[in-house]
C-alpha cells in the first residue's frame, strides 16, 4: 500500500520522518511522499490548508491510499483530513499499534496491545461524545448522543475486562519470578533502542534461535534463559525495544513486560554504534530516559555498543569517546561474535550477589548434593576430592555460600 507521511513541527524543531518511514516499512507500507511543515498546529487540519491541498494533489496523482502523521491528531482533525483527502488518515500511535499487532505472539502481548488500542480509542471517544452532544458527529455517521455514550461505556467495560485478565497473567509471572529468585541467580536484561541487536546477542549468548529481523519491534514478549557470563550463571532476558516518543499508553499497556527490566540485577543496554554520532546520541538518550520512566534508574547499566563490524574500530572508539557515556561500556559485534569475552568479563564484574568462597567439606551424600548445586549455580574455579574431604573454590551465590559455611569442617571456610 502506498502512503504519504507528514510531520508538522514547531519552529526550529527537527522532523522525525526518517524513523516514521522505517516504521511504515515495518508495517508493510511503501512511502511515496513526505511532507514537513514548520508552523503552530492548525485547529482544523493540524497542518496548514495549503499543505492539505498539496497532499490532496499527491494522493490523486500518485495513488496514495493512506496518510500517516507523526503528530497526534484530534478526532476532528482526522475526520476533516480524511474527508478532504478521500483516504484514511492515522497517527504514529495507530501505526505502532498496527506493527505491535503484526508481531504479537503470546496471549499477554495480544491483550496488552488490545488494551492500548482501547485506551487510545477511549481518549478519542470522550471527544466524540462531547461533539455528538453538541450535534456535531465526526466519525459517527449520524449516531446520536445516546449511542455515543453507549459506545464510550462499552469501550470502558472492555478495558476493565482486559485489565482483569492481565492482572491474572501478572500474578502468574510474579510467581515465576519468585521461583527464579529462589534459585538465587541474578537477572540480566537486554534492553535498548529497537533494532540495536538485542535478539542477535541473546541468540549468541544462549545458542537459541529467537527471531531476528531488521524490522522494528520483533520482540514483544520477554524470553528468559539461563546462561553464563564470565562463568557466572544468570537469567538472561530479551525484552521489547525502545523508540523515540513511545506513546504513554503503550508504556502503560506493556508495564508488566517492561517491569522485568526494572527488576533486573544488571541491564545490558544495546546501542547501534554504526549510525551517525548524532543519531547514536539521541537513541542513547531516549533509551536512558525510558529506563528512568519505568523505574529502572537504580539498576546497574552496562552500555553495549554493538555492530562494530559495520564501522572502522578507531571510528567507533572515537564516537564512544565523544559520547562520554555515563556508565561502563564495551564495544562488540553480536553478529560476528567480536569482543564477546570482554562483554562477559565486564558484566561478570558488575554482577552483585556472587562471592568468592574457599571451603573444605566432608565427603558424604549431603556434600555431593551441594557440589552438584555448585556446578549449576556457581562459577567453579576448582573442586578437589580427597578420601574424607572435598575442597571447593567457587564464585557462588550468598545462599550457597551459607550452605557451604554450615557444612565446612572447623577452619575450612574462607571468603575472598
Amino acid at each position: 500500500m502506498k502512503v504519504a507521511i507528514v510531520h508538522r513541527v514547531n519552529l526550529g524543531e527537527e522532523d522525525n520522518l526518517d524513523e516514521l518511514s522505517e516504521l511504515c516499512l515495518t508495517a508493510g507500507y511503501e512511502v511515496v511522499y513526505r511532507v514537513k511543515q514548520e508552523r503552530p498546529p492548525h485547529p482544523e487540519y493540524n497542518i496548514g490548508s495549503g499543505k492539505v491541498e498539496e497532499l490532496k494533489k499527491a494522493v490523486q496523482e500518485m495513488g496514495i491510499e493512506k496518510v500517516i502523521f507523526e503528530n497526534e491528531l484530534k478526532p476532528v482533525q482526522e475526520y476533516n483530513l480524511a474527508k478532504k483527502l478521500g483516504v484514511p488518515v492515522i497517527s504514529r500511535t495507530q501505526l505502532i499499534l498496527e506493527i505491535f499487532t503484526l508481531h504479537a505472539s503470546s496471549i499477554e502481548a495480544k491483550l496488552q496491545i488490545k488494551l492500548a488500542e482501547l485506551k487510545y480509542e477511549l481518549s478519542r471517544a470522550k471527544e466524540k461524545v462531547r461533539l455528538a452532544k453538541k450535534g456535531e458527529q465526526p466519525g459517527f455517521h449520524g449516531l446520536g448522543a445516546y449511542e455515543a455514550d453507549v459506545y464510550y461505556d462499552e469501550i470502558h467495560k472492555r478495558i476493565v475486562s482486559i485489565n482483569r485478565k492481565l492482572e491474572a497473567i501478572k500474578k502468574h509471572m510474579d510467581l515465576i519470578r519468585f521461583e527464579r529468585r529462589k534459585l538465587g541467580l541474578p537477572l540480566v536484561s537486554l534492553s535498548g533502542y529497537t533494532n540495536a541487536g538485542k535478539s542477535t546477542l541473546f541468540n549468541l549468548l544462549t545458542s537459541e534461535d529467537v527471531e531476528v529481523d531488521s524490522q522494528l519491534f520483533t520482540t514483544l514478549t520477554p524470553t528468559t534463559r539461563i546462561v553464563r557470563l564470565g562463568g557466572k550463571p544468570v537469567f538472561l532476558s530479551d525484552t521489547v525495544g525502545f523508540i523515540k516518543n513511545l506513546p504513554t499508553l503503550l508504556v502503560e499497556a506493556f508495564y508488566a513486560t517492561l517491569r522485568e527490566i526494572a527488576l533486573s540485577d544488571l541491564i545490558l543496554l544495546l546501542v547501534d554504534i554504526s549510525e551517525p554520532i548524532h543519531v547514536v546520541e539521541k537513541k542513547l538518550e531516549t533509551s536512558l530516559d525510558t529506563l528512568n520512566s519505568i523505574g529502572a534508574n537504580g539498576v546497574p547499566v552496562l552500555i553495549v555498543f554493538n555492530k562494530m563490524d559495520l564501522v572502522d574500530r578507531s571510528e567507533a572508539e572515537d564516537k564512544i569517546k565523544k559520547l562520554n557515556p555515563p556508565f561502563h561500556s564495551v564495544l562488540i559485534s553480536a553478529k560476528k561474535g567480536l569482543n564477546i569475552d570482554k562483554l562477559e568479563e565486564t558484566a561478570s564484574k558488575m554482577l552483585k550477589g556472587f562471592i568468592r568462597v574457599k571451603a573444605t567439606i566432608p565427603f558424604d551424600g549431603m556434600s555431593m548434593k551441594i557440589v552438584e548445586e555448585l556446578y549449576d549455580k556457581s562459577n567453579v574455579m576448582s573442586i578437589e576430592y580427597g578420601d574424607r574431604h572435598v575442597k571447593v573454590d567457587v564464585e557462588t551465590t550468598i545462599e550457597l555460600a551459607e550452605k557451604l559455611k554450615k557444612l565446612s569442617i572447623e577452619g575450612g571456610f574462607k571468603v575472598g
